[in-house]
């Protein structure tokens, strides 16, 4: 019988290639540089996803504060404000944004803020060739006043007018009432702004002599 001849049914044994240094590796350590880079790409696209509330509540509690935050000199304020007013309640969303609290006991306060006036004023400033009104400007009225745990007075009694000045596209010279409503609520958002800095330059008055 012929040495090359082999039983029926039987294959050539099959020749061993070389096993590459990467066979046992897994997928993830056969990446290439390339496309390690690529994973961390949408990796990171994926963390820009997150809730921004989720976001926010893990940068607050590892003590993260937004990029010009303001340092109030206390961390409990009351607010003495009608229950509609719409500036009041931007004030406590910008004090809650700089980590201070808002308590609804006056007594329990560090600083008190009273809301003395809030008033909402429209006068026409320019009228078109057929005598309509052509431009408006709307103004924001506060009235405030800033007092410490004892009554005594950290910030006097304070007018604060904000402006702005709307531009009619109506041929009749009618104010569009949403844009308006947008005016104002972008004043109150500045207002409240210009309050919380004012409050962080307060110097607390020197302790009472017993």
């Amino acid at each position: 019988m012929d040495g090359n001849l082999r039983p029926v049914g039987m294959a050539p044994e099959a020749s061993k290639a070389p096993q590459s240094p990467e066979a046992g590796r897994s997928p993830k350590a056969r990446r290439t540089p390339e496309a390690r880079r690529t994973a961390l790409r949408r990796l990171a696209f994926t963390a820009g996803l997150m809730p921004l509330s989720i976001a926010a509540g893990l940068l607050n509690g590892c003590g993260f504060k937004p990029r010009g935050a303001a340092e109030l000199p206390f961390n409990l304020v009351y607010i003495q404000a009608p229950s509609a007013s719409a500036f009041a309640s931007e004030l406590r969303r910008n004090l809650r944004a700089n980590r201070i609290d808002i308590t609804a006991r006056r007594e329990e306060a560090q600083a008190r803020f009273d809301l003395l006036a809030e008033t909402q004023e429209r006068e026409i400033t320019a009228l078109s060739t057929a005598g309509r009104p052509r431009e408006y400007q709307i103004r924001l009225r506060l009235r405030w006043q800033l007092r410490d745990a004892s009554d005594r007075m950290l910030l006097p009694p304070t007018e604060m007018v904000l402006r702005r000045t709307i531009t009619v596209l109506d041929a009749q010279g009618q104010l569009n009432p949403e844009e308006e409503a947008l005016m104002l609520k972008d004043m109150r958002a500045d207002g409240a702004r210009q309050v919380v800095r004012r409050m962080a330059a307060v110097k607390p008055p020197p302790a009472r002599q017993p």
